[in-house]
């Protein structure tokens, strides 16, 4: 089953990717956003992502 994580990039935006069992990446935001909380609803209507694993 695939799985969401969340991660602020190099310039501290926060972005979310989904990856397979195996690590490959699936899918990912197409931009940065400003708050977490923008990120993780792009995530459910771009990704299919429901939860989320924090990647520091």
């Amino acid at each position: 089953m695939p799985k969401c994580e969340i991660y602020q990039d190099v310039k501290g935006d926060w972005r979310w990717r989904r990856t397979s069992k195996n690590g490959e990446i699936l899918e990912f935001s197409k931009q940065g956003f400003k708050e977490r909380e923008e990120c993780e609803k792009n995530g459910k209507e771009e990704g299919s992502c429901t939860s989320y694993k924090l990647v520091i």
